[in-house]
């Protein structure tokens, strides 16, 4: 059995109802809920009727993200079928379209992968299946998600351009698992647990889910001149040879300053600081073929 959880925008929409009817064989069910205490609660009602259910979010990364923190267990498997604007989750478990995503339901099986989580100020802890960030990228992503299109990358480049205007770097400061302090200015700090955000730029191009660690790529105080000059090589991670960008990996990333917000599957989770951890192959999720996995 198959619970879906839908993007708003979906609803009704042809695509959409083509899916459905491809996963007929799967007795599925729309999910209504939209927060996710609402969705755990439907959830475990629905395993306990059915012990075998998946968890299907059908949409782009957000979607996805309020899938992973309505699970009530992460025993229950995870499913992404790719239907928003930023797909970059699916693409990493080599899910690129709706056909291979229902293709991949009907012959694979779960396999177990790294998860992320948050935890804030206020003691709340949020999980994330792809990257966690703050800076100049959080900030892109916050305007990015006002608009209603342009879609996907293209969406993403617009708020980063009219970001750029205002461009601010933070003074933050970076304990990777319990060690080395660095405390500096910052243009952005990403806590990649996969490779990429906001429709195919790889920030952390080497992450990988199934190593049990984080890649952590940090970039320096940089001028906007420079920032334009590096920001096209991040659709192939050629930005990470340039002397602002540091890289490490690590388990637990401690990320401290004065109040800034920090996102992850391209939702807003709140205002740092925060801790951020990895917990190894803690979700189960349905990809399309073998990735580095042990």
């Amino acid at each position: 059995m198959l619970a879906l959880i839908v993007k708003p925008s979906l609803h009704g929409r042809s695509k959409f109802q083509q899916a459905l009817k491809q996963l007929e064989e799967f007795s599925p069910k729309i999910l209504v809920g939209t927060t996710a205490d609402s969705l755990k609660q439907e959830i475990a009602d629905l395993t306990r009727q059915n012990p075998e259910l998946t968890v299907v979010a059908c949409g782009g990364d957000g979607t996805l993200n309020l899938a992973l923190n309505a699970l009530p267990s992460l025993d229950i498997p995870l499913a992404v079928i790719p239907m928003g604007t930023g797909n970059d989750f699916a693409h990493y478990l080599a899910i690129k379209n709706t056909g291979q995503a229902i293709s991949v339901l009907k012959t694979c099986s779960p396999v177990s992968m790294d998860m992320g989580t948050i935890e804030l100020t206020d003691n709340s802890t949020h999980r994330f299946a792809g990257i966690a960030s703050c800076g100049f990228d959080a900030q892109v992503n916050e305007r990015a998600n006002t608009y209603r299109g342009p879609a996907g990358t293209l969406k993403y480049l617009v708020a980063l351009a009219v970001e750029l205007v205002n461009l601010k770097c933070r003074e933050l400061s970076v304990i990777t698992d319990g060690e080395s302090i660095n405390t500096r200015e910052f243009t952005l700090i990403a806590v990649g647990n996969t490779s990429s955000y906001g429709g195919g730029l790889r920030m952390c191009p080497t992450a990988n889910a199934y190593d049990h660690k984080f890649e952590i790529t940090c970039v320096a105080k940089v001028s906007r001149r420079l920032l334009v000059r590096v920001l096209p090589k991040v659709f192939w991670g050629g930005h990470t040879k340039h002397k602002q960008v540091t890289q490490s990996s690590g388990q637990v990333v401690q990320i401290g300053g004065e109040e800034f917000p920090v996102y992850a599957d391209g939702e807003k989770i709140g205002r740092g600081p925060v801790v951020v951890r990895i917990h190894p192959a803690a979700m189960r999720v349905w990809q399309a073929q073998p990735r580095d996995t042990p």
